[in-house]
């Protein structure tokens, strides 16, 4: 600037000196009059340069001129008023580059006299970062428009800002019927309701979006802050409507403030089908798998019945040999009987012929007492009327033996399905077992019974009298040759179960051979002597009733088995 003649004066541009803005002052034919330093700072002009020289040096070409008939507009006119306020411009640095700077004129008038006060205020950084701000908004555009997931973008008015070609294919609504609206809302519901990005732009909570989103599958985005995601139907889409996958995003701006949301769409009715097709399919092999399970149980079932009548089968010569024994003594019984009857009626016989003589007290009457008294000791009455309900008590023993055996063999043999869960003395049932396998045992071995007191166990008896019987005839046949041998039963309880063991003092097994005897078809016994399923079969029967069979053997000591089982089945308490 000039410099002042005043204190005033210099007050003034001590003042413009201070100030960030250029301010220039211009002559009516648009010379420099004065500069302050923003201008220097600004420009790159020393203030020396600029006084006397033509406003129009700041101006670039090819804006020179115009700027010249802009300012000549106005120097011409006449008018005492601001010509000018905030108009964009560009000013020339003195290294030849131009500056962005914001230019408001005002007019001076003193008498005759008329000047121009022009002030530039530099807009670099604010044009930069609508440059910024423009690009952004391109590459934006660019991204949504090209890419090949359907998205849509609103501002913070809830206004479609853009609406690319795959939201176009997926919805039926071009851009140039969406862009500029809020229309994108009765697209999506036909309530017009939020859709996830408004309510991003809104600032809901998570218990609001999954008021909106209830069982559709709402989570927050493991990728974005702020960022949810969810499924839901659309019936309107398609010929047939379609399951949507969208991603809704926030916005923001430089500060921080949301400015709007970007919401993403992906179609995944071909992956609902394929899940709604899978769950149909589970379902079917859930009910084949049910059905197929009940083919396997009844399929065991015969197994195990098969397992029954073979081992029956091995047992059927003894069977018949424990039966035959009290029906010989009971048929040599009977052969008495008659020969004492036949004697006993000769008795009668005498004493029918000779009736009258009852009522004779006379020698006759003697005489045939003393017939009928020696019959009688021809024939030892006396012994007879003792010996007789003797040979009837032992009958009615040995058929009563029978009748138990047949009993225990009828009971054992039972079929499965006619079967059920009962209250069961487990003591009882080792008895009944070991009637039907005692002529398997007692030629190898010496029985020991060391019962303990044992609640009723909850089972099916049939059942677990076949695992008993699998373990005692085991134990006779791991006897060695020639050795008579000893077999104890023991059962107790203990808390909730109870146990039964079956100990042997036989040949034993070795670690490799225990780890393999409940395998189905595994048998150390010779061809002909055994199924290999005795065993698989008993693990499987604890096993159904939540028990377990532990073995403890070894080799030259003997084997013992011990099943233990829950004295109430949890079938019962569920």
């Amino acid at each position: 600037m000039t410099l002042p003649t005043t204190a005033s004066e210099a007050r003034i541009h001590t003042i413009l000196d201070a100030m960030l803005d250029c301010v220039i002052a211009i002559d009516a034919c648009g010379l420099i009059q004065s500069a302050n330093a923003a201008t220097e700072r600004l420009l790159g002009y020393p203030r020396e340069q600029l006084i006397g020289r033509n406003v129009s040096m700041l101006m670039p070409e090819p804006h020179a001129s115009a700027h010249d008939g802009y300012l000549n507009h106005y120097l011409n006119t006449g008018e005492a008023r601001i010509i000018g306020i905030g108009r964009e411009v560009l000013a020339r640095h003195a290294d030849g580059t131009t500056i962005p700077v914001e230019l408001s004129v005002t007019e001076m008038r003193d008498g005759e006299r008329r000047e121009f006060v022009g002030i530039l205020r530099d807009i670099s950084a604010r044009k930069q970062a609508e440059t910024r701000q423009k690009r952004l908004q391109t590459l934006l555009a660019q991204i949504v428009d090209g890419s090949p997931v359907p998205a849509f973008v609103i501002n913070d008015r809830h206004l479609v800002t853009h609406w690319n070609r795959a939201c176009q294919e997926i919805t039926g609504k071009t851009a140039d019927e969406i862009v500029g609206t809020d229309g994108h809302r009765h697209i999506f519901y036909a309530t017009g309701r939020p859709t996830m990005a408004d309510l991003i732009v809104d600032g809901a909570t998570t218990e609001q979006l999954r008021a909106h989103y209830r069982d559709k599958r709402l989570t927050r985005s493991p990728f974005i802050a702020d960022a949810y995601e969810a499924e839901d139907y659309f019936p309107a889409f398609g010929d047939n409507g379609c399951w949507l996958y969208f991603t809704a995003a926030p916005l923001t701006g430089g500060n921080g403030r949301v400015i709007g949301a970007i919401e993403t769409l992906q179609d995944v009715s071909d992956r609902r089908r394929a899940e709604e097709a899978l769950v149909r399919h589970q379902s079917e092999l859930e009910e084949l798998v049910k059905k197929r399970t009940g083919q396997l149980a009844e399929a065991q079932r015969q197994l195990m019945q098969s397992e029954k009548l073979a081992s029956i089968g091995q047992l059927a010569a003894g069977v018949a040999h424990e039966i035959n024994n009290p029906i010989g003594f009971v048929h040599s019984n009977m052969g008495s009987l008659e020969h004492y009857f036949s004697r006993l009626l000769q008795v009668l016989e005498h004493f029918e012929g000779h009736r009258e003589l009852i009522a004779g007290t006379g020698e006759a009457g003697r005489n045939w007492v003393a017939e009928v008294e020696a019959l009688k000791a021809e024939a030892d009455f006396e012994f007879l009327k003792e010996d007789i309900p003797a040979l009837l008590a032992e009958s009615r023993e040995g058929t009563e033996r029978v009748r138990r055996i047949v009993q225990d063999l009828k009971d054992f043999s039972r079929v499965d399905s006619e079967q059920r869960w009962e209250r069961t003395d487990l003591c009882a049932g080792l008895d009944s077992t070991l009637n039907i396998v005692l002529n398997e045992i007692k030629y190898k071995a010496d029985v020991v019974k060391e019962y303990g007191t044992i609640p009723p166990v909850e089972c099916i008896a049939s059942q677990i009298n076949q695992v008993f019987m699998n373990l005692m005839v085991n134990a006779a046949q791991a006897m060695p040759e020639g050795r008579r041998g000893t077999i104890t039963l023991r059962c107790g309880s203990a808390g909730n179960e109870a146990w039964v063991e079956v100990t042997d003092n036989g040949a034993g097994m070795s670690e490799e051979t225990r780890k393999k005897i409940f395998d189905p078809f595994f048998t150390t016994k010779p061809v002909g002597k055994g199924t290999g399923l005795g065993l698989s079969l008993s693990y499987g029967i604890v096993e159904k009733h939540s028990g377990r069979i532990e073995v403890d053997s070894a080799l030259g000591i003997g084997t013992t088995f011990r099943v233990v089982l829950p004295i109430t089945h949890a079938r019962c308490c569920a």
